[in-house]
């Protein structure tokens, strides 16, 4: 049986933060209302105990002054039309909290107090960064932070981290989980506070005040990930701030690291040309038998491509990095992948980032055509309504490339896809 009680006080505060949200400034005097049609909509068909549990639990909360409720007309003690709530103090109490203008207030003061205290430190001259970051902290702090789940507590840890991270410039060399047992003696701590931080640190990285200062944006937003990108070809890598280049002379598949791809300036061909082009490729299978340094410029059938990409699905940071890279370098794009909604989205989304870079490129699809579709279809697998539903997201510049159009229609009329690893590219 549901706990009646309890589910009516969150969802009102539910709705209380997600009022605030909206009107971007805390209830004052409006009122939060629920109505039993929404709240238990299936009120009428539902077992008499339940029923009775619920309008007792209602009635209970009238009593102890937290909310107003209306019933429907000459029906009283029957049937609940709406549970009204103004009086926030009292439902904030019943949940076991206090007020959330209560919360930002100690919250407020608490910060105050820690910029006071490095203000009066001896390397106060030193710590501008911080004190500008917690100052809009400060500023910043509102409902909205305490609904995503902030409170007194995680402030503090978080400005524990941001300290360190301030003070120390050697931290990216301690991982993120030695650095959580520093702070918390914790392992996992610092990644769970940065996950439920993640929207306030978001909008501190976006901040227009805080951009010229040193604090680390990719420190502030740490994670367990290490994206990286294989790439194959007969190529020159030139790196940042280096009169010598990386040279792919056997054209072997070559993995880089996010920070190795970002150390890159531009990429050519072994061979000067003119005209440049790389193969992405979604799936790695299809990767490792079209990028194999066997398949070399004899062979007819990958002859025409200088390099291939593999983007592993959706492009992590490292795969964009080289797309970006690649098409700054002036190649041509061409993609392989699987032939359904997913497939034709990633596509899109190469794009996307091709044109972030170059907005007169386009990237021209592969074997991804009717067809492909009607030579492999006899082994197409059926796709479930959600990844049918995807076709919604493709945009109408991608469906006006050649082809897509007429296998879009075909997806959605036979609600079947072609996966890429059983395609023959030769």
């Amino acid at each position: 049986m549901i706990d009646w009680k309890n589910k009516i006080i969150h969802t009102l505060i539910d709705h209380y933060f997600a009022s605030t949200e909206i009107k971007k400034q805390p209830i004052q005097k409006q009122s939060l209302r629920l109505r039993t049609s929404i709240l238990f909509p299936n009120f009428d068909t539902a077992r008499h105990e339940e029923k009775v549990s619920y309008l007792e639990a209602a009635e209970f909360l009238e009593q102890k002054g937290i909310v107003t409720l209306r019933w429907e007309k000459r029906r009283k003690g029957e049937r609940l039309g709406t549970i009204t709530c103004d009086n926030f103090e009292a439902l904030f109490a019943a949940a076991g909290k206090s007020h959330p203008d209560n919360e930002i207030e100690k919250i407020k003061l608490f910060i105050s107090k820690k910029i006071t205290i490095i203000n009066n430190s001896q390397n106060a001259d030193n710590q501008i960064n911080i004190i500008t970051i917690l100052e809009y902290l400060k500023d910043q702090f509102s409902s909205k932070e305490i609904g995503q789940g902030l409170n007194l507590k995680t402030i503090d840890e978080l400005i524990r981290f941001l300290e360190f991270s301030a003070n120390n410039k050697k931290n990216n060399s301690i991982t993120i989980r030695a650095l959580s047992i520093l702070l918390y003696n914790d392992s996992k701590h610092l990644e769970h506070i940065l996950n439920l931080c993640s929207p306030l640190l978001t909008r501190l990285q976006k901040a227009e005040s805080l951009q010229n200062f040193i604090l680390s944006l990719d420190v502030l937003s740490a994670k367990r990930s290490y994206p990286d990108a294989m790439i194959s070809g007969k190529l020159i890598f030139e790196i940042k701030n280096s009169n010598t280049p990386l040279v792919n002379a056997e054209g072997l598949i070559i993995n880089f690291p996010l920070e190795s791809a970002e150390s890159i300036s531009s990429i050519k061909p072994l061979t000067d040309k003119e005209f440049k082009t790389v193969l992405t490729i979604e799936n790695k299978e299809t990767f490792y038998a079209l990028g194999s340094s066997k398949n070399n410029e004899k062979d007819k059938y990958f002859s025409y491509y200088d390099c291939i990409l593999y983007t592993g699905g959706y492009p992590n940071n490292a795969v964009t990095t080289l797309i970006k890279i690649l098409a700054s370098s002036g190649f041509s794009f061409y993609h392989a992948g699987d032939i359904d909604p997913d497939g034709i989205l990633i596509l899109q989304n190469i794009q996307e980032i091709i044109n972030s870079v170059c907005l007169e490129k386009s990237i021209t699809p592969i074997k991804m055509d009717i067809t492909s579709f009607e030579k492999y279809r006899k082994w197409a697998r059926p796709l479930s309504k959600d990844s049918l539903n995807q076709i919604k997201k493709i945009r109408n510049e991608i469906k006006n490339i050649s082809g897509l159009a007429d296998i879009i229609k075909q997806i959605e009329e036979t609600g079947l896809g072609i996966e890429q690893e059983i395609i023959d590219y030769r």
